[in-house]
């Protein structure tokens, strides 16, 4: 059976990234796949120590023990994988970055990747502001780097003018849940 990791680096449980990221599970379970939903900000995640124990064994596993060794065990055993984070101050959140600064065990020093390219990722952000354009910059960048890891990018959204109980929810913006379930349904084929 194909397996699929989600992970939300949102800290709100039922904001527009979670509400996304359900609707691109469903998409997923019509696939007949199963599913791992992570909360980032539930878990115990420290940041990169650069101690260089990853190079050093040249394994892709860290020397940091925390939440961190489930969250990659979750990765290796995955097929594709979609994380969905908030765009805050023109980035993904601290969680998030936190998980993509310890994605480094899965490059080598010269960046060659670890993780096979048959590994899928697709991502889904939010913002609350009205251009999705405002802050390309910074998600092409995180999309690149996790690239880095060996994933092959496939696909992304951003649903821009959202604001929790300020703006209308997301789950009225049939276009940006039409595209999330999509992302689901088209990760692994």
């Amino acid at each position: 059976m194909k397996k699929a990791l989600i992970l939300i680096g949102s800290p709100r449980k039922k904001g527009s990234t979670a509400i996304l990221a359900a609707e691109a599970e469903r998409g997923l379970k019509e696939q007949g796949i199963e599913t791992t939903t992570v909360f980032l900000n539930d878990k115990e995640i420290r940041g990169c120590q650069a101690c260089y124990w990853c190079k050093r064994n040249d394994i892709a596993a860290c020397a940091v023990k925390d939440d961190m060794q489930y969250v990659h065990q979750l990765l290796q055993e995955s097929d594709g994988v979609i994380v969905a984070s908030p765009i805050y101050f023109s980035g993904v959140t601290a969680q998030t970055k936190a998980w993509l600064d310890r994605m480094f065990p899965y490059m080598n020093m010269n960046l060659v990747p670890k993780l096979p390219k048959t590994t899928k990722v697709s991502f889904i952000f939010t913002q609350n502001q009205p251009d999705a354009r405002l802050f390309k910059s910074g998600i092409d960048a995180f999309m690149y780097a996790v690239g880095l890891s060996g994933m092959a990018v496939t696909d992304h959204l951003i649903a821009y003018d959202l604001d929790a109980g300020i703006k209308p929810p997301v789950t009225e913006t049939a276009g940006f849940m039409e595209a999330a379930y999509r992302i689901g349904k088209n990760l692994i084929s």
